[in-house]
């Protein structure tokens, strides 16, 4: 919004044409610091000048059609104590046009006349009021140029004299929405008022120091009347620098008694009140609804789920590929598996083989961050769990280059790969900002993060402390992207059970926090006897859910020349199972 003030066009009239800096006369003796600022910004030539401040964010522009010449308004000394101004039909007019009642008319308007660039025309005068005095005037044109002054910088809300305390109050936009508001017949118990400037064009960043908030000088000068208000309800512009006025207010006060109204499509209350009149604005007030809380939900945005939940049954998760382990265990989504075993054991290959097939039966996409394998030596295992052949020749079952050609496509179409010899983060931040992009960019499903030891943990916390937030972290993750998260962690050494077998480590023996138990959905550790007697084994400690599945011990067959997992077939010789 332009404004004209008296004070600037004084300023204006005595510089040449050019560039020029100068006190800004509207903020200058408001300021508690940087008094003698130059923060205005005037630029002059042959038609006129504009100008802005950096400081109160005040602009307009003086313009004359043939010569350089102004017309300075007096300068107006605050307050205006019942100024007397003529009242013009035309701007009574303009008014009722609007819908706008005769009471709201003598109370909250000066139906008259102002001087513009020298002209003189209908105008409406919106009194900025303490008690009997009024401290500014915002005008504004009763006609299609739209020209907006004022006297005295508006610092207050409008009407916001007339609050009273215990009230709801009601803000908007403009003066022209407020008095639509008032003309309705709105209960006693809510206030109505305007911002005194315009919305601004986006959310500004960085903390909000009330000392020097300049455009919202506004709101900490009403904080008693804003404090008191059981509800605050917003009613901003429906479209993007409303959107950002919003929020820039919800930021100064505050979510938990912010309540919005939803017009439609009408652009404000004013185009709500020419168009509907004045019952729609009444029905959309009773209407209007609490702003949501981040994170704090009402039960009914559940109904649909707790209703699919009574019709079909427990959720399922989906199956593993290998039949003899679907008995234990299902794959679910928005949940977090942690896998552990010593080294050799077996678990990325694992997970590997459950991503392989997850993606053959369900087409679901991977993306891996796999701090201790290059993506190509990565895409050469999965290339021979597809084909079931072997990459290099060992045994004269190599797979071909048409093979090899078909399974790079399937791998290129399912899997990602982050690859840590070139840019990708070691910070968990880092690597969930990518799987995000990995899920809403391509459809992703899983997220494998092998191992755990190499992500970097923020320096000065206690080790346990920050793997619990890591997790937690990754948890919420999963949750909000509705897929599931392999994360591989290694154990600490473990002791024996005294007849020289070692014990089967969980995830209370993963290093660093017992949170790896805790707060994980489901267990998996893979497990071979010592003496590779006995076939491999997954061993599954962890089910938060019983519908997921159950505690249990599955062994499995490894056919180590392919790097294939299957259900274990008591005949096949134990050499297919070493590692």
């Amino acid at each position: 919004m332009q404004q004209i003030v008296p004070e600037i066009e004084r300023l204006v009239a005595n510089l040449s044409i050019g560039q020029h800096k100068e006190k800004c006369p509207v903020c200058i003796d408001q300021r508690e610091k940087n008094r003698h600022d130059k923060s205005l910004s005037i630029k002059v030539d042959a038609k006129g000048a504009q100008y802005q401040c950096h400081h109160c964010d005040i602009s307009g522009g003086i313009f004359t059609d043939n010569e350089w010449s102004f017309d300075v308004a007096p300068m107006v000394k605050k307050p205006i104590s019942r100024p007397s101004y003529s009242t013009n039909d035309m701007a009574v007019q303009y008014l009722k046009k609007r819908n706008i009642s005769d009471a709201v008319i003598k109370s909250h308007t000066i139906p008259g006349e102002y001087r513009f660039n020298g002209k003189t025309v209908p105008a409406v005068g919106f009194p900025y009021r303490e008690g009997n005095d009024i401290n500014a005037i915002k005008w504004r044109s009763a006609d299609t140029e739209k020209r907006f002054s004022q006297e005295n910088v508006c610092e207050d809300f409008f009407n916001i004299h007339n609050y009273k305390k215990g009230n709801d109050i009601l803000i908007c936009e403009g003066e022209l929405d407020a008095l639509s508001w008032l003309s309705v017949g709105l209960p006693d118990n809510l206030t109505v008022l305007s911002i005194p400037n315009g919305a601004p064009a986006r959310v500004k960043d960085g903390k909000i120091d009330p000392n020097d908030d300049n455009k919202f000088k506004y709101i900490w000068r009403a904080k008693k009347q804003l404090d008191s208000a059981p509800r605050i309800i917003l009613n901003t512009d429906n479209d993007g620098p409303g959107n950002v006025l919003a929020e820039e207010i919800m930021r100064r006060i505050g979510r938990s008694k912010i309540w919005t109204i939803d017009l439609e499509d009408h652009k404000d209350a004013a185009d709500a009140l020419n168009q509907e009149g004045t019952g729609y604005l009444l029905e959309h007030l009773e209407d209007s609804e609490p702003i949501p809380t981040i994170g704090l939900h009402r039960a009914d945005t559940f109904f649909d789920a707790l209703h699919e939940l009574y019709d079909n049954g427990q959720m399922s998760g989906a199956h593993t590929g290998l039949s003899s382990l679907d008995k234990f265990v299902q794959i679910p989504m928005g949940m977090v598996s942690v896998v552990t075993g010593f080294p050799s054991s077996g678990k990325s290959d694992f997970i590997d083989q459950i991503c392989v097939n997850l993606a053959e039966s369900m087409g679901y996409k991977t993306v891996y961050c796999s701090f201790e394998k290059p993506p190509e030596l990565h895409m050469m295992q999965l290339a021979q769990k597809r084909t079931k052949k072997e990459f290099f020749d060992s045994t004269g079952n190599r797979m071909n280059l048409d093979e090899l050609d078909s399974a790079k496509q399937w791998i290129s179409e399912h899997f990602l790969f982050m690859d840590y010899r070139r840019d990708s983060p070691s910070e968990i931040e880092g690597i969930l900002d990518i799987a995000s992009n990995a899920v809403m960019q391509m459809g992703c499903r899983i997220l494998v993060i092998d191992p755990y030891n190499y992500i970097e943990l923020s320096k000065g916390g206690k080790e346990t402390d920050e793997i619990s937030a890591l997790l937690t972290k990754v948890q919420q993750w999963a949750k909000s992207h509705d897929a599931h998260v392999f994360f591989i962690a290694h154990p600490t050494k473990v002791g024996s059970d005294g007849r020289n077998q070692k014990i089967v480590p969980t995830g209370n023996d993963v290093s660093g926090s017992a949170a790896w138990y805790a707060k994980a959905d489901l267990g998996w550790t893979l497990w071979r006897d010592p003496h590779d007697i006995d076939p491999p084994e997954v061993h599954i400690w962890k089910i938060r859910w019983s519908w997921i599945g159950n505690h249990g011990v599955c062994p499995l067959r490894f056919d180590r020349t392919i790097g294939v997992w299957s259900d274990y077939a008591p005949s096949v010789d134990n050499d297919d199972w070493d590692f």
